[in-house]
């Protein structure tokens, strides 16, 4: 991959090793369809015991626990959990809106670094990444993989695609719910610029299905506090829309409606068990990226 990094945009080797040394472990089971390093729901003859289940005429009685046997004088077949791969799903935004440019900082751009970040731990970990661009609907998709080309393919996609079109979250999480299964991690990098009720009620199509949700949400610090003095144009980036006004002038107001809707996407996460990342653009993505994977191996201790 060292090679390949030197024409790969979004490759950042720095932050891609600290992430890694880090690494990422889902803190619910997981299904995969690869030997792994993950716990798995399913049950086998394996390598950790599990519990016991009652003996079925066909099992190998060599799996028989003669001494639960002797007490129960019940015939119990010995379960172990088998250890699996787990599949991430990678989930990035490519609206209008996330093509939002201030002092050089743009949310594309972060997003592709931690999206291409992630892909390069999971398949350094021996595990599956599959990637989906969405809008409106699905832009681009690369099935899942253990190959670390993967990681070329995001970062080449990110820099050729021109955000230009509305979000529409609650069709496309729905619709990726139907196609991702169950028991695997979904990683969603958005600004979420939408309704925040069509929003979660997308995720909760994901979360039905057992998969792990984390939201990377990526806010640009003027987005967070509207300081700007004078007059002022917005363009709409999503709308054919202008409006002129004096910044200081609605700062106050605009800043109380952001809070609130930032402060609503934290603590419903939290209702639903869904792991909120805040990027402030003006951060190193990898510093915000090794933040919260440090968090996920406390939780997971």
């Amino acid at each position: 991959m060292s090679n390949q990094s030197a024409i790969v945009k979004y490759f950042d080797a720095e932050a891609i090793s600290k992430i890694t040394a880090i690494g990422y472990k889902p803190l619910s089971l997981v299904e995969g369809n690869l030997v792994g390093n993950h716990r798995s729901p399913s049950h086998g003859f394996a390598v950790e015991f599990a519990g016991h289940r009652q003996y079925s005429p066909g099992d190998d009685i060599k799996h028989l626990d003669w001494n639960a046997y002797f007490k129960s004088d019940k015939y119990l077949i010995k379960q172990y959990a088998m250890e699996t791969n787990f599949v991430g799903n990678i989930l990035i935004d490519v609206s209008a809106t996330m093509g939002f440019e201030y002092e050089g900082r743009r949310k594309m751009d972060y997003a592709a670094f931690i999206a291409v970040t992630l892909a390069s731990c999971i398949t350094r970990q021996n595990d599956l990444v599959a990637t989906t661009f969405f809008a409106d609907k699905v832009i681009e998709t690369i099935p899942q993989t253990g190959a670390q080309e993967i990681i070329a393919k995001i970062s080449s996609t990110m820099e050729n695609t021109e955000p230009k079109h509305p979000s529409s979250f609650g069709k496309f999480l729905n619709h990726i719910g139907e196609q991702i299964g169950f028991r695997q991690s979904v990683f969603v990098i958005s600004d979420f610029f939408a309704d925040p009720e069509e929003i979660f009620a997308g995720l909760k199509r994901l979360l039905y299905n057992h998969n792990e949700v984390i939201l990377f949400q990526i806010i640009d610090p003027i987005e967070m506090d509207f300081n700007v003095k004078g007059r002022v144009e917005l363009h709409g980036l999503e709308e054919d829309e202008k409006l002129e006004f004096e910044g200081q002038n609605i700062r106050k107001s605009y800043n109380k409606i952001f809070n609130e809707y930032r402060s609503y996407m934290e603590s419903e996460s939290l209702k639903l068990g869904i792991d909120y990342v805040l990027c402030d653009t003006s951060e190193n993505f990898g510093v915000t990226m090794a933040r919260y994977m440090n968090e996920r191996v406390i939780k997971g201790i």
